[in-house]
């Protein structure tokens, strides 16, 4: 039998998943179900053949969206039997100050303490706590392992994640900073590792996404992040604020908003969105070419926050600084960005060659040029891998 990890990223209405050999970790298939609880739809793809199945399916819950993409995968003969799929890594958002690595989530504690944290991020650690029982029945035999996002900043000391909030209140309601895009920074990190052939390297990743994040690797271990006790802190994002004076949510409440409408406000409104009505960068960028002054202002914006992190981190490092690396859908694809951020930064000198910044490239390319003060790259983040792997590591 021909051992298979599958690796589920479960949202409140989708399930996004990858099928890869136990033996050599080769992906042989991705797809996605979106619209759960609506009307239901299932893309698929054999990455061995390209056979592809596309169609839209009734999807009432999760468990249905799971049985169905299980179905597929037959379909598509990725699998032949649900027994070949020894081990299920599940991307889990927030894992708190308990899960400091990846971990097996079968036995009822762990998997409760998912759901408990669940409070803190409702619409990732409870849908893919659901999913894990749901997958714990369809598939009994399967070892299911959470891989948390938060793992990674586990290392950040005490004076970076505290908040200045009574002890009384950070402790009662465990309130500190936690981070997230773990799984990315992790992965970025041990391949910059292998680039620089350096064990412990001190490195700013720029996650750049529609959720956006930065996070301060010091000696190979995050020590600093951008989001915080959720992920709307940080940099301008797609639809998230990011830092804004806490008064202002305090002050929309007082106007007989409710909670609802200001998490809306915040989390879903704001951000290049709220700046100019966009909320992907490409949009931003080409409306930005047309003149729009709206978009130019959130560009601009959205630039700048990432360069004052960049030089916060700088001097985080004691400017002992290995690489800068842009990551992420924008951080990967978005040329002109490591060029924009680079003006922007006047303690040092980065010097960006604007060739390398659109070329394409398979795994990562350095867009720095020689005499640079610091070394830039891109990579391409491969979050799924490392689930993979951090699963097969744990049930093997």
């Amino acid at each position: 039998m021909d051992k298979k990890i599958l690796v589920i990223n479960a949202g409140s209405s989708s399930i996004k998943f990858k099928v890869y050999d136990y033996e050599k970790l080769t992906a042989l298939a991705s797809g996605l179900c979106e619209r759960i609880f609506i009307d239901g739809h299932i893309s698929t793809t054999n990455l061995i053949n390209k056979q592809k199945i596309d169609k839209k399916i009734a999807m009432p819950d999760h468990a249905k969206a799971a049985q169905i993409a299980l179905d597929v995968l037959k379909k598509l003969e990725v699998i032949k039997t649900y027994d070949e799929i020894v081990g299920i890594g599940h991307r889990v958002a927030m894992g708190g100050d308990v899960f400091k690595k990846s971990t097996s989530i079968d036995d009822e504690k762990n998997l409760t303490l998912v759901g408990e944290y669940g409070k803190i991020a409702p619409l990732h650690n409870l849908p893919e706590r659901d999913v894990v029982l749901v997958f714990k029945k369809l598939i009994p035999k399967a070892k299911n392992v959470g891989v948390f996002d938060t793992s990674f900043h586990t290392t950040i000391p005490q004076k970076n994640y505290d908040y200045t909030l009574a002890r009384s209140i950070t402790n009662k309601y465990k309130i500190r900073r936690y981070g997230f895009h773990g799984t990315s920074y992790s992965y970025v990190t041990k391949k910059m590792q292998q680039i620089l052939h350096k064990k412990a390297p001190n490195l700013i990743i720029c996650h750049i996404g529609n959720g956006a994040s930065i996070c301060c690797v010091k000696n190979g271990k995050s020590y600093d992040t951008t989001m915080g006790f959720s992920p709307l802190a940080g940099l301008v994002m797609g639809t998230r604020c990011g830092d804004i004076d806490a008064s202002v949510a305090l002050f929309l409440l007082r106007q007989k908003y409710s909670v609802q409408e200001v998490d809306d406000f915040l989390n879903k409104k704001a951000g290049l969105l709220g700046l100019c009505g966009f909320s992907d960068t490409r949009d931003v960028c080409q409306k930005a070419s047309e003149k729009n002054q709206a978009a130019i202002l959130a560009r601009q914006i959205q630039v700048q926050r990432i360069a004052n992190y960049i030089v916060q981190y700088i001097n985080e490092l004691d400017n002992k600084v290995d690489a800068i690396v842009f990551t992420a859908g924008c951080g990967e694809n978005d040329g002109d960005l490591p060029i924009e951020v680079a003006d922007q930064i006047k303690i040092v000198k980065l010097k960006i060659d604007s060739n390398k910044t659109c070329a394409k490239y398979d795994d990562f390319i350095k867009v720095s040029k020689l005499f640079s003060k610091i070394k830039v790259y891109k990579i391409h983040t491969n979050e799924e891998l490392l689930i993979a792997s951090d699963t097969k590591q744990i049930i093997g």
